[in-house]
């Protein structure tokens, strides 16, 4: 028994004296210079982009020159008893456009009818057929409105009815194989580890700049939809009172004149009433499509957003994946400083 226990003392002995002089030559401390290295590498900032702008441009209609003109013609015919040329030729280009059944359609639209439009309706079937058959016609179309409709980012609003980001690289010692000293590399893994929780805090840092930048823009993107869709209304109302107006005059210049326009009241009336259906329509049209354009803002701002946040994201993990390369470079060399190389 005593004779093994004086065995394991010398082995034990043997063995220390034997790690002692493999040892003995490392360096307790990684080169100072390397530590320095490391310690100097950083996170590129990275710039912010900024969302692609949205661009639009706006609704516009222009009323029928032709329409004005024959409504201040018929004004005087009550007056002189003379039917104006001008008068006479609108007249017979309704005749020759539409049928009898058509003409007396669109000279009876009721009041009520009328009202309905104007209040944003659609227009009974009969007298839609009626006006689309007129629309079709270049005669009568001279007396329909002409506009242009809104457009988010060059693409027309009728009011009918992204890239990768990279991965965050692996983290890799590369330090196998090496005989070093347990101090020594400790103390290199400790000035890679510091590192790294500084890149790591600026990468989080950078990151929360892009989050913010994105969430600042998506967060105005509902009030300004609000503001643009309350404004609507404002821009149609005067359009049709004074539609309504000249409507109205028409109406009843026409209605004094019955007695001297004799077979051409009839057709005069419906077409005073496919002039002002097809105005109101027109606005209707409109104003729901400057409504879709206001929610086409919001859906094109907020992808314009997404892509710019994408895009920062990517930058962010570059710029850190390239710090992190660097320190995981710096960190080898760290430790084959640690080694003994004589």
């Amino acid at each position: 028994m005593k004779k093994s226990t004086f065995s394991l003392f010398v082995f034990g002995l043997a063995l220390t004296l034997l790690m002692y002089n493999c040892k003995k030559g490392d360096p307790l401390e990684p080169d100072a210079d390397l530590v320095e290295k490391i310690n100097d590498i950083e996170v590129a900032p990275v710039t912010i982009v900024a969302p692609t702008p949205v661009t639009t441009t706006p609704s516009s209609v222009t009323a029928s020159a032709k329409t004005a003109e024959v409504a201040t013609a018929i004004g005087s015919i009550a007056s002189t008893g003379v039917v104006p040329a001008s008068v006479k030729t609108s007249a017979a280009e309704v005749s020759g456009a539409l049928s009898p059944t058509e003409v007396s359609a669109m000279a009876t639209v009721t009041p009520a009818t009328i009202a309905a439009v104007a209040g944003g309706g659609a227009l009974p079937t009969d007298l839609k057929a009626v006006l689309d058959k007129a629309s079709a016609n270049p005669a009568l179309r001279a007396y329909l409105p002409t506009f242009t409709l809104p457009s988010v980012n060059g693409q027309a609003v009728n009011g009918r009815s992204g890239a990768s980001v990279p991965e965050t690289i692996a983290q890799t010692d590369g330090l196998e194989g090496l005989a070093v000293s347990d101090e020594c590399i400790a103390k290199a893994e400790e000035a890679f580890n510091t590192v790294k929780a500084k890149l790591d805090g600026t990468k989080a840092e950078e990151m929360a700049k892009v989050e913010q930048a994105y969430q600042t823009v998506i967060a105005a993107l509902a009030g300004n939809e609000a503001t643009c869709t309350a404004g609507i209304p404002a821009k149609y109302t005067p359009l049709r009172t004074a539609a309504q107006t000249i409507f109205d005059q028409t109406n009843a210049a026409l209605d004094a004149a019955q007695s001297v326009l004799g077979a051409d009241y009839a057709l005069l009336k419906a077409l005073n009433s496919i002039s002002y259906l097809g105005y109101l329509s027109t606005l209707n049209n409109l104003q729901s499509a400057d409504v879709k354009a206001c929610s086409s803002v919001t859906t094109a701002a907020t992808a314009a957003a997404q892509a710019a946040r994408t895009t920062n994201t990517a930058a962010v993990n570059a710029a850190y994946n390239k710090a992190l390369g660097e320190a995981n470079a710096a960190r080898v060399e760290l430790a084959q400083s640690c080694h003994n190389q004589g």
